[in-house]
């Protein structure tokens, strides 16, 4: 969409890095909304911002006609909520617990309370955080306890016809799943798929694979394996002595890692490898097995799960099987998936709070005084 065309947008402006994140992942939704025909994201690595700079700010706004300005974090930019205001551009501040205006005069409680009441709305991090910006502002601005807002998007959905036939033909059994597996960690899988089939004889393993190009190879050394197989490429069916399914790579994760109670990130074991999002899987409560390869962002995430017990890591492909095993037990499984759960979605509700004032906010015609 050509920004010319904007008439209802909405500039997101992270003046922390630690917020950029989640106003990513706000303006994502805000965008998939009626109300708003365009956002403009920056104060990430890619997109900057305009820093202080007065014709920078006014190129923004000449570039993106905005008729909403939403920072976040705790440091409030002077000259672009002064230029917002001198074009007629409403105010909202989100993601918020100690806000002070840039460059210094934390102390100076005139100078902040002024700035904050430019706001027409304050989204606070927590209780404490609103009430203490509140007694400041002497009630000059609205300000809400919305919560932190997500740092990670909304789960996509799956075809829900599809899942319920899927469902109804694997029954009771117990399922995992290798996510991204590349032709490198095959053999290892297999042994892993064989060690647990001595504590589950009934457990289905589903592959899906990062290429189709390797799928017939991936049913090839099944059966030179021992290992029973059926190819979705090919329509088979999967029936009671199946033990391994091979999707097709371009099918939407989501429909299997809904299946699966334990999910391996493929190519973590293997340094040049790619691997898949950790993020889908843990959002679904999937719980986690990888090992310590990785993309920069990915191992981040991964470390975040490791850390609270969402995720399971290995450091060989030998360790897969009993940790497939381990996982496959209810109590353990569970309790893993959920913290891995709580943390892909934390945040979620507070979003969906900053969505809905954002739209109101743009439904009206008022602008700035």
């Amino acid at each position: 969409m050509a920004h010319s065309a904007v008439t209802s947008g909405v500039w997101f402006h992270a003046t922390e890095p630690a917020s950029f994140e989640a106003l990513s992942v706000l303006a994502a939704q805000t965008l998939e909304r009626k109300e708003c025909d365009g956002v403009h994201v920056t104060g990430g690595p890619g997109a900057p911002g305009p820093g202080d700079d007065l014709r920078s700010i006014d190129a923004v706004f000449d570039h993106f006609p905005a008729r909403l300005l939403v920072l976040g974090g705790d440091a409030l930019p002077l000259p672009i909520i002064e230029r917002a205001r001198a074009r007629g551009v409403r105010l909202m501040l989100v993601d918020t617990a100690d806000p002070a205006v840039s460059g210094g005069w934390r102390l100076l409680r005139g100078p902040l309370r002024s700035t904050l009441a430019r706001f027409e709305l304050i989204h606070a991090r927590d209780a404490a955080s609103a009430a203490s910006i509140a007694r400041d502002l002497r009630g000059r601005a609205t300000v809400l306890p919305t919560g932190r807002p997500a740092r990670f998007g909304a789960t996509p959905g799956c075809n829900m016809a599809e899942l319920d036939s899927l469902r109804e033909t694997i029954g009771a059994r117990p399922v995992w799943l290798a996510q991204g597996l590349p032709l490198s960690e095959l053999d290892g899988a297999f042994l892993a798929q064989i060690h647990a089939l001595r504590r589950a004889h009934r457990l289905l393993m589903i592959v899906m694979p990062c290429s189709n190009d390797d799928e017939a190879a991936i049913a090839q050394r099944a059966s030179e394996v021992g290992i029973t197989c059926a190819r979705r490429l090919l329509d088979e069916e999967i029936d009671e002595t199946t033990q391994v399914y091979v999707t097709d790579a371009e099918d939407d994760p989501g429909l299997f890692l809904r299946l699966a109670s334990v999910t391996y990130l493929g190519g973590t074991l293997s340094p040049d490898s790619a691997t898949p999002p950790a993020l889908l899987p843990a959002s679904l409560g999937s719980a986690l097995v990888f090992g310590p390869a990785g993309q920069p962002g990915q191992r981040e995430l991964l470390g975040k799960l490791r850390a609270i017990g969402a995720g399971r890591q290995i450091p060989e492909m030998t360790e897969l099987g009993p940790a497939i095993s381990a996982l496959l037990s209810p109590e353990i499984g569970a309790e893993q998936a959920l913290r891995a759960w709580s943390l892909a979605t934390d945040g979620a509700e507070a979003t969906e709070r900053l969505v809905a004032s954002i739209c109101d906010c743009l439904k009206t015609k008022e602008t700035a005084p």
